[in-house]
């Protein structure tokens, strides 16, 4: 009980230094749990939170923290708030391109009537075998190219944007306060943008799907007493496998450049 009363005290005596730091690891560590790569369900939350204070301890020094003396506690929770609403802004703004290869996936095993397929994979929620395929593609090509430290590189930068709060000279309200009509107009714009290519992504098994029922309704009318189901599905399933496994690269390529026009776009 000493030891944590005299921890707290030196914690109230250093609130000045402590306080800003708290406020850059909020940002970073919700930005680094979404970040594709580091942020993945599949690694240890301990590992995550380690790597987020690993990153605080390099952007803190290149950032200017501001000081919270006189602050009041409802100024202080604000500056927390909004660290965690630029965090989880950047770090959304990254991870819907990995919801776009899970709802291609989602697409593309329905088309192949493959849905009925879950695994583990990368998520909380089970996923379709070929979304799997497809997010550990991604995530895999993400962190080979080292996309993963631009991205630090474009939170660093973000700070230009988005500084941290700062009290103006009444100490009654803040300064730099975030356009949240902007923020979400932008959220919501891509994440119409993202769904829209995912399915563009998808595209070749729709039309092979599209033309494999228009056969099955033709075969079907000339000749009724056969079961097309039991032909017809091993066909598109085995069509389709083929056809996945020979667009895969160019699926990944594309999704690979929309991400990096993504990071400009945001930069």
């Amino acid at each position: 009980m000493e030891f944590l009363q005299t921890i707290s005290e030196l914690g109230v005596e250093n609130l000045n230094i402590i306080f800003p730091l708290v406020a850059v690891l909020t940002r970073v560590s919700v930005f680094a749990f979404l970040l594709p790569g580091l942020g993945e369900t599949a690694i240890s939350v301990r590992i995550r939170l380690l790597i987020a204070l690993m990153i605080t301890f390099l952007v803190a020094p290149l950032v200017g923290l501001t000081s919270v003396v006189g602050w009041t506690l409802s100024d202080l929770a604000l500056l927390i708030a909004m660290e965690a609403f630029y965090g989880f802004v950047l770090g959304f703004g990254l991870r819907v391109m990995v919801f776009a290869l899970q709802i291609a996936g989602a697409v593309i095993s329905q088309s192949l009537s493959l849905t009925q397929v879950f695994g583990g994979g990368m998520t909380s929620e089970p996923n379709t075998s070929v979304g799997t395929i497809l997010m550990m593609g991604g995530v895999t090509l993400l962190v080979t190219l080292d996309l993963h430290m631009r991205a630090i590189g474009l939170l660093i930068g973000t700070y230009e944007t988005f500084p941290l709060l700062q009290l103006d000279g009444t100490h009654t309200s803040m300064v730099s306060r975030p356009d949240i009509e902007e923020i979400t107009y932008w959220v919501v714009q891509k994440s119409i943008s993202v769904f829209n290519f995912a399915v563009a992504l998808a595209l070749p098994f729709l039309v092979l799907n599209f033309i494999y029922n228009l056969i099955l309704g033709f075969v079907n009318k000339a000749m009724p007493q056969l079961m097309v189901s039991f032909v017809g599905m091993p066909f598109i399933t085995g069509v389709g496998i083929v056809l996945l496994a020979l667009s895969i690269a160019g699926i990944l390529t594309a999704w690979l450049g929309a991400y990096n026009g993504l990071m400009a776009d945001m930069l």
